[in-house]
């Protein structure tokens, strides 16, 4: 159905309206009563297609169904009506129906008319195609000077070009008063009578107006035309132009508004430009024919284009079809791609096609395809139906209209009977081959075996015959008794008496079901044309299961985990245990505790394992020599270096010099060199780092430690918090043994802290606790006299320097070949210089004591 096209149809958008800006208007669908929005200026759309316009708001004028500022070339704008209408013939340009602007070719503009023939005392000037004034003394001319006369006033013809009254001398007129020659205007080179100031012609560096005064500059609408010494009129319209009358460069202000295009003035820009507030003419967009009030603002389309909402695009949008006219026009109602007006291809959501239109519903004979989206013819046998087939129908036709499980036929078949109130055919009872209702007393033939006993109407056993499928033999020894309707075959009436049963059911302990429960897999057994269905048993450490086979597992019984089709009691080498399941470690390890790269217990060859982390790497990174398979950690002074002391260095990082093997750094700590060679401050997060960023760490603070492969410090995880942005630290490396990221419950807290785990695991066992509570006691007592002993050595060892700075070294470290024995410089957290003696000379044999001092000295 389609609405009139007119105002009332139209609804307007709510919202603020700026002054000057737009209304947006719309159209309610009749079929859906969705508001679908006009195109912009619009006031009133058509309903069946929202861009053709009826109306337009104010400020805009209506042209071909479209709503513009400003009307095209030939035509004017008829604001009383809103309408854009065609100039009269033979007019290009006008400003109303009886005001011409521009003429076409072999017509004269005058006096707002076009005419074929200009009258007299004007001249044809094919140049802008329109009638020009003669000079005043001429009644008929060719050009506006003096000397371009045909005809004088009067009639007399012109003498060369000429009509004085007298010949007088250069530079003089006839008086016709006093009969005599008197002397021209000092500005006139040329004059003629009866005033001074009627100048004929102009000395150099003057023009001749239209006034026939010497000028030096020209008026307003003309320009100096320095060939003939003369004021020429400007194009219609045109305040001012330069060279000649058609480079017009500023345009008469007036009522109407003219636009300088191409230098002529126009009441509209012609195709490919729109009007400006400045009152020129600007080209639109490339893909647009023709647009209005700014270049992006299409109102038609080159070849090619199709226009959309103000846009002209290669393809239409969803619900519009490109028309034969370069627009696109809107779709059916409720369709989303289409071809034209009538036929659709798809439809919008939950409608659905037929013949090419839009439905909510499909008629009787057709069921609805939901994924299809369409709707689709029945089985001729049926009235209405679900699908396509000929056991879908619901009701069935004329033709065939006994409905029997979904299929229509001319008559019930056999086993069955038509039930009138139902309308279908319902099955007999199982010992029945016809019958006139569903009891077993309602027997017309017995099934194949069975006799029918003429008192009681029921069909039984003779002799050595079984009971049909679907009955069990009565006490009786002769009647047939149905089985549950779930059974196929049975040994009682009941639900749990079953013997077989046919698929979708499966047989599990006597019962029929429709899933398999778990610990037992569906398995099927062709019968008598019949598929029965089995529930048997899965292997035992399955729980559910695709066969018998262990290999058959879809998840696995308590205590097992699953890996692949398997079910294990532990997770093999390359596995890690997550929940119920084996997950393959990363592929750079053997043995992992947990996915990704950092979570490697063993490497997998030629790998090599990154001391301090879970980390298997090619090679070993800065800052750690290679010993064997493992990336051991070079001293922190070191860049790189061949083993684990001070004096090892083979490279370091910039702002420390090498010397004997040894770095010495030039800044303090929390400093680093610049390229500029002074002392920066570090990132807040880095106790010592070799540039400004959080990633440029070599040592961290206390609680913190180093991710090795990034570079950054992180905060130690603590046990029991719940911090995501830490790490768990290796408290002998201070390294990050695995990067930060969340984790949660058991994982986190076996993580965090190995002792921990130990500890608690200890206290546990708190009989034995109580009897090496002695051992324990002596074992703390040793290990604090070893630490004093430890602190008292590092005493010994180091010696902390005066502040005496070199330029080079402004922390007071001497320079490398001061000439102290000195093995290596370290700095404090408060900034206090140290040197250790004796290390060239006397090697490290404990490691642990090398940990123990550096540890003292980044608590110092």
């Amino acid at each position: 159905m389609k609405m009139d096209r007119n105002v009332s149809s139209t609804k307007v958008a709510v919202g603020h309206i700026a002054p000057g800006e737009p209304i947006l208007t719309g159209v309610q669908d009749p079929d859906t009563g969705e508001c679908i929005d006009c195109e912009m200026g619009c006031k009133a759309c058509s309903t069946g297609d929202p861009e053709m316009c009826n109306s337009c708001v104010e400020g805009y004028v209506l042209f071909r169904h479209q709503c513009r500022r400003h009307c095209p070339r030939s035509t004017y704008e008829d604001w009383g009506r809103g309408l854009c209408l065609s100039c009269p013939a033979p007019c290009t340009d006008c400003r109303s129906d009886t005001r011409c602007l521009v003429c076409q070719p072999g017509y004269f503009l005058h006096g707002g008319e076009c005419t074929k023939q200009c009258p007299q005392q004007t001249f044809s000037d094919s140049t802008g195609w329109r009638c020009q004034p003669c000079h005043s003394s001429c009644q008929t001319c060719y050009g506006p000077q003096s000397a371009d006369c045909e005809l004088c006033l009067g009639g007399n013809p012109s003498l060369h070009g000429q009509c004085p009254l007298v010949n007088c001398p250069v530079g003089q007129y006839f008086e016709g008063k006093y009969s005599e020659c008197h002397t021209c205007d000092a500005g006139c080179k040329t004059c003629f009578g009866p005033q001074a100031q009627d100048c004929s012609s102009c000395f150099k560096g003057y023009f001749l107006d239209q006034d026939s005064s010497c000028v030096v500059q020209c008026p307003s609408g003309s320009y100096a035309n320095s060939a003939t010494q003369l004021c020429e009129d400007c194009t219609p319209n045109c305040e001012a132009c330069v060279g000649t009358s058609d480079n017009c460069i500023g345009c008469a202000k007036g009522s109407n508004k003219q636009f300088l295009h191409q230098g002529r003035c126009w009441l509209n820009c012609p195709e490919g430009f729109f009007e400006t507030a400045e009152g020129s003419c600007e080209a639109c967009d490339s893909s647009c024919l023709t647009c209005d009030g700014i270049k992006s603002q299409c109102l038609s389309c080159d070849d090619g284009y199709y226009l959309g909402s103000g846009m002209c695009r290669l393809n239409c949008s969803l619900q519009t079809y490109p028309a034969d006219d370069g627009i696109c026009r809107r779709c059916p109602p409720h369709c989303d791609v289409c071809s034209d007006d009538r036929t659709c291809f798809k439809c919008s959501f939950l409608y659905l096609m037929l013949n090419g239109v839009c439905k909510a519903s499909c008629p009787v004979g057709y069921y609805e395809d939901m994924e299809e989206g369409r709707c689709g013819q029945c089985h001729p046998t049926c009235g209405s139906c679900s699908g396509p087939l000929a056991d879908d129908c619901e009701t069935c036709s004329p033709f065939s209209p006994k409905l029997y499980k979904g299929a229509c036929s001319k008559e019930c078949l056999a086993g069955t009977y038509y039930e009138t109130e139902a309308m279908e055919c319902q099955e007999c009872h199982q010992t029945c081959m016809s019958c006139s209702g569903p009891d077993a007393n309602q027997c017309t033939q017995c099934e194949k075996g069975l006799a029918l006993d003429p008192n009681t109407l029921l069909c039984g056993v003779t002799g050595d015959t079984d009971c049909p499928p679907g009955t069990y033999l009565h006490d009786d020894q002769f009647t047939c008794m149905g089985c549950h309707g779930h059974c196929y075959s049975c040994e009682g009436p009941g639900d749990d008496e079953c013997l077989t049963c046919v698929v979708p059911k499966y047989l599990h302990n006597r019962t029929c079901v429709r899933e398999c429960p778990p610990g037992t897999y569906n398995t099927r057994q062709d019968a008598d044309g019949k598929e029965l269905g089995f529930c048997l048993s899965c292997d035992h450490v399955c729980f559910t299961c695709t066969g018998e086979s262990a290999r058959s597992c879809l998840t696995c019984s308590p205590g097992y985990l699953r890996l692949l089709q398997l079910c294990v009691t532990h997770c093999p080498t390359g596995y890690y245990k997550e929940g119920s399941h084996c997950q393959k470690c990363d592929q750079s390890c053997e043995l992992c505790t947990g996915p990704g790269p950092e979570s490697c217990r063993a490497c997998a060859p030629p790998l090599l394992a990154l001391e301090g982390t879970k980390l298997c790497v090619e090679r070993c990174p800065h800052r750690f020599y290679k010993r064997n398979d493992i990336c051991k950690q070079c001293h922190t002074s070191c860049q790189t270096c061949t083993d684990a002391s001070p004096q090892s260095c083979l490279t370091c990082d910039w702002g420390s010099t090498l010397k004997d093997n040894i770095c010495y750094p030039r800044c303090e700590e929390g400093r680093y060199l610049s390229d500029e060679e002074t002392c920066e401050p570090c990132d807040s997060s880095c106790r010592h780092c070799t540039g400004p960023g959080p990633d440029q760490c070599l040592t961290c603070h206390r609680d913190s430690a180093l991710h090795a492969v990034e570079s950054r410090c992180a905060h130690c995880c603590q046990a029991g918090g719940n911090d995501t942005n830490c790490c768990v630290c290796d408290r002998r490396s201070a390294l990050c043994v695995e990067a930060p990221r969340p984790q949660s419950g058991d994982d986190q807290e076996s993580d965090l802290d190995m002792s921990s785990r130990a500890l608690n695991q200890t206290s546990a066992a708190l009989p034995i606790s109580l009897l090496l509570a002695l051992g324990l006691a002596l074992a703390v007592f040793a290990l604090v006299k070893a630490h004093a002993r430890k602190r008292c050595c590092w005493g010994q060892s180091y010696e902390r320097l005066s502040g005496s700075a070199s330029i080079n070294m402004p922390h007071g470290v001497p320079e490398p070949d001061s000439g102290d024995e000195v093995d290596v410089v370290y700095t404090s957290r408060g900034g206090s210089i140290y040197r250790r003696y004796s290390f060239i000379h006397e090697q490290d044999t404990d490691a642990d004591q090398d940990v123990d001092e550096s540890t003292y000295l980044n608590q110092s």
